[in-house]
């Protein structure tokens, strides 16, 4: 169950409250170790927007806005466009969630910096200074791969992640089954990204339970899919780009479509109207996961704030993927012995 967020004012104050004086924005290359393979593409490197307000006492607040194709809905010469239109206007982006969570990001950073106070603890006094964070892992093939995780598992993450469906089932089972043998009793969790069918997915998670999977991110793709998949499942099912703002994640949870709901606060539109997502799943009982759009250290930075101020510790959220970056514009955000610390 998520902790109700709290603060000293009841609301955060709003753009005009903070005293800003200053807002630039930034347009910027992220760039991955080593590509990164989904069930929609590959991402070797993407460009985000970086903003940051500032006042008058040189206090700064950062965000970021990550528009990622085939994960959200603009792009991001649409996001800049939206951005730019709120510097200009004050006028709330309707149609660019990611543009949302930089604005939303900045505002509240700010907030803390004026606070002198971290971000969560603003929110709910008392909040956890850290997280332990669950490990994205990524290798050429299984032996890469399961070398990876065990390495992950060593350095203190509380358990892995691994993504399927780009390739042959046969290769992702042989590569899941050498992940568990090297992390003996380690928390595994895999994502499809929706790359499956109905009747492949079930298939494919029966030939996959025994390997004791935490649970499977968007086997296929669709609030109604899902809901078929999970009804024969024996493996939890996640929803993650398939509720990707409030009214599909309500439906989702109406027809009963996962047992876990993933929440990107860079897809949904940031840290508020994340927390009001995960309340409403917390209500009927789902498990609420956190995590990252591939982004850069910003926007990790405020989704961990997040998840601190609303307990969504176990499972663990899926934050830890500033490793993957070879170029980040932000303070790199990287976990130490599987732990965020929070500043």
């Amino acid at each position: 169950m998520t902790a109700e967020i709290r603060n000293p004012a009841n609301t955060p104050p709003e753009r005009g409250d903070l005293g800003v004086t200053d807002i630039q924005v930034e347009r910027v290359t992220l760039t991955y170790r080593t590509p990164i393979f989904t069930g929609r593409g590959i991402l070797g490197h993407r460009d985000v927007m970086v903003l940051t307000v500032s006042d008058n006492d040189g206090h700064e607040g950062l965000g970021e806005a990550a528009p990622l194709a085939g994960f959200t809905p603009e792009t991001i010469d649409e996001a800049q466009i939206a951005i730019q239109r709120w510097i200009d206007h004050d006028t709330a982006p309707v149609d660019s969630p990611t543009s949302r969570a930089a604005i939303d990001g900045a505002l509240l950073n700010l907030w803390a910096a004026r606070a002198g106070r971290p971000l969560h603890e603003l929110l709910a006094p008392g909040s956890p200074g850290s997280l332990a964070v669950t490990a994205l892992v990524t290798g050429s093939n299984s032996e890469e791969l399961a070398e990876a995780a065990r390495q992950a598992v060593t350095n203190g993450h509380p358990g892995v992640k691994v993504k399927v469906g780009n390739r042959p089932f046969t290769n992702d089972l042989e590569r899941i089954s050498a992940v568990r043998t090297a992390i003996g009793n380690a928390r595994l969790r895999i994502d499809a990204n929706g790359a499956w069918g109905i009747d492949e997915s079930v298939d494919h998670l029966k030939r996959l339970a025994s390997l004791d999977i935490e649970f499977v991110e968007e086997p296929t793709s669709g609030v109604e899919a899902l809901a078929a998949v999970r009804h024969s499942s024996p493996v939890p099912i996640a929803i993650d780009e398939s509720a990707a703002d409030l009214q599909s994640i309500h439906w989702a949870l109406e027809v009963g479509a996962a047992d876990v709901l993933i929440l990107k606060p860079s897809a949904l539109g940031g840290p508020r109207v994340t927390a009001k997502a995960a309340r409403q799943a917390s209500e009927i009982g789902l498990k609420v996961v956190v995590t990252s759009l591939l982004e850069g250290s910003v926007g990790i930075r405020s989704a961990a704030q997040l998840t601190s101020a609303m307990g969504l510790v176990d499972p663990a959220p899926g934050l830890a993927t500033a490793t993957l970056l070879a170029a980040d514009p932000g303070d790199p955000f990287i976990p130490e012995n599987g732990l965020l610390t929070l500043d």
